[in-house]
């Protein structure tokens, strides 16, 4: 039966060279035999075989050296090479399994245990085969996934900037006439005056969170600035100077110090703390308070929230990070818009997490972030 393989034989012995040819012929493999090394390195190179059965000891060019031959070129370094020797000693194996040959058999040789080497090899070497077009298959077809998602994440970063140019220019107008008109606006129309600047500031803000949150997506690269530290108790300071004043106490407890080195941007640190604690005093009622530490145990840095004197609906703990995540509201406004959202993002870009939960029987809820140490 025709077998589409080519096996290779170099031995200077003739009988060996005709047993083999023999043997292997009647396994229907197609056979070049050759009794000096210079000869089958040439042949090999016009026309590489399947395998090869190589002989050591031969004039001129020994196994050894057409072996180191072989492995020089790009095309036949990777065909098994099964030795076929007298010598025994355990250096000699030793030394054509380090020059890369995949098998070593001692002369005189069993014609079966030579025709199942055989066979054994040319499996894995087919396998290895399929394997090595799999992956360059597989390559292709992720470079060529990575290519499209490439282009894909730069158009929807050229659309939201396109998107907020447009929706800022005609809102600046609406926003323009709103106050002037507000500026003539009589004291009982000041619930109105609030809606409308409260809508405004609303409005900028979805715009300003969309963006970042489009950027972290498409590029996170961009915002490895430089090293940096990041204080957190300096940090939460700035940020509760700086918040506009709610009708919720805030306590911060700055019993420790510690800090946090980054390759990132201090400003996207600050504002995702700014965001999960003005979250946290959305989802507090008039009488609760806002509980701020940090904290270092577990081989983690923490920032806690807590809300003292209320708990979440257990259905917004599941979507609390999400996108307008919240399903109920708990007083007026106190919607989150893509707040918390934006927050997890920016802390991922430190290797950090964010997580709430409720504590019941202490009737509090807590928004944890942690950083490794």
């Amino acid at each position: 039966m025709k077998n589409e393989k080519t096996i290779m034989i170099v031995d200077d012995e003739a009988e060996n060279l005709k047993i083999l040819e023999s043997m292997l012929h009647q396994e229907g493999y197609t056979i070049a035999a050759f009794p000096r090394g210079a000869m089958a390195l040439k042949a090999a190179l016009e026309n590489p075989p399947d395998l090869i059965l190589l002989d050591i000891c031969m004039p001129f060019m020994d196994g050894f050296s057409l072996c180191e031959e072989l492995k020089k070129d790009k095309i036949l370094k990777d065909i098994p090479i099964i030795f076929l020797s007298a010598l025994s000693d355990l250096s000699d194996k030793i030394r054509a399994f380090d020059m890369g040959g995949v098998d070593y058999i001692t002369k005189p040789f069993s014609e079966k245990e030579v025709i199942v080497r055989i066979k054994t090899h040319l499996q894995l070497r087919d396998y290895q085969l399929h394997l090595e077009d799999t992956v360059k298959e597989r390559t292709k077809k992720l470079s060529e996934a990575y290519k499209r998602l490439k282009i894909w994440d730069e158009t929807k970063r050229m659309w939201m900037n396109m998107l907020a140019h447009e929706i800022r220019t005609p809102l600046n107008g609406l926003f323009g006439a709103a106050q002037l008109l507000l500026a003539k606006a009589t004291e009982n129309d000041a619930i109105a005056k609030k809606l409308i600047f409260n809508s405004m500031d609303r409005i900028n803000k979805l715009i300003d969170d969309a963006m970042i949150m489009v950027q972290i997506q498409v590029n996170t690269s961009i915002f490895f600035s430089k090293l940096i530290d990041v204080n957190f108790q300096g940090c939460i300071r700035e940020i509760l100077s700086n918040i506009n004043k709610t009708d919720i106490p805030i306590e911060f407890c700055q019993n420790k110090n510690l800090s946090l080195s980054a390759h990132t941007d201090y400003n996207l640190f600050y504002r995702a703390i700014k965001e999960l604690i003005i979250t946290a005093t959305k989802c507090l009622l008039p009488g609760n308070k806002l509980l701020i530490e940090i904290d270092k145990k577990d081989g983690f840095q923490w920032i806690l929230l807590n809300g003292i004197g209320n708990i979440l609906n257990d259905k917004d703990l599941d979507t609390f990070f999400m996108p307008f995540g919240q399903q109920t509201l708990y007083k007026e406004e106190a919607d989150f818009g893509l707040g918390p959202a934006l927050a997890k993002s920016i802390i991922t870009i430190f290797k950090g997490k964010v997580s709430v939960r409720n504590v019941k029987k202490q009737s509090r809820f807590v928004i944890e972030v942690c950083f490794p140490v």
